[in-house]
């Protein structure tokens, strides 16, 4: 099994972490910058994103697809609670997507040299990620810090990353407890920013 990513992606790191917690074992290959625009680099993803994942002949993209396919594939039980149909679970995944994909617009608008303070395209962009954080703070209550699974992946994924480029302000008391809470877990820490960037420098 391949996972085609980035140290960075907090997308495919919520795959990584599913993964880890399963002990699965997988081979990590770091596609490089991701805004090149070669297909070939994400393992032939035309979209040109990351996580792509090859296991044998099953290709997959999109990481709750993938996160889907591992489950069904490794653990029918679903003990990390991955297919969930309860609608607000759905909504709070679909807020934490929604806030990364804004991010990462944030993030590549600013690496390209464009000004995301002054255009309003960007100050959109970044109301949405603060009006979804204000949104998830109200909801904190519903994630389950004492005994996670994907959804709280989910979101240290978010708030690990957040943190990491520091766009945006992040003064949400109740997010950061949970943050906190799932970090302490060596499972969680190991494939932080930090650490993951350390293990997977650029190749």
């Amino acid at each position: 099994m391949k996972l085609y990513a980035t140290p960075l992606s907090h997308f495919s790191r919520k795959v990584r972490l599913l993964l880890d917690h399963y002990g699965i074992e997988y081979e990590f290959v770091h596609i490089g910058n991701v805004v090149d625009t070669e297909a070939a680099r994400f393992d032939g993803n035309p979209l040109m994103k990351v996580p792509v994942l090859h296991d044998g002949d099953t290709w997959l993209i999109e990481s709750d697809h993938i996160a889907e396919y591992i489950v069904r594939r490794h653990d029918p039980a679903d003990r990390y609670r991955v297919l969930v149909r309860d609608p607000d679970a759905l909504n709070l995944r679909a807020m934490l997507n929604g806030i990364m994909n804004e991010e990462v617009k944030l993030i590549l608008g600013a690496r390209t040299g464009i000004d995301v303070a002054a255009l309003p395209f960007f100050r959109k962009v970044r109301l949405a990620v603060s009006n979804g954080l204000e949104w998830l703070e109200r909801n904190a209550a519903r994630f389950d810090a004492e005994s996670p699974g994907y959804l709280e992946f989910h979101l240290v994924c978010l708030l690990d990353h957040l943190d990491h480029y520091k766009l945006v302000p992040l003064d949400y008391p109740e997010l950061k407890r949970i943050t906190v809470t799932l970090s302490a877990s060596p499972t969680v820490s190991r494939s932080n920013p930090g650490n993951s960037l350390a293990a997977y420098p650029p190749p």
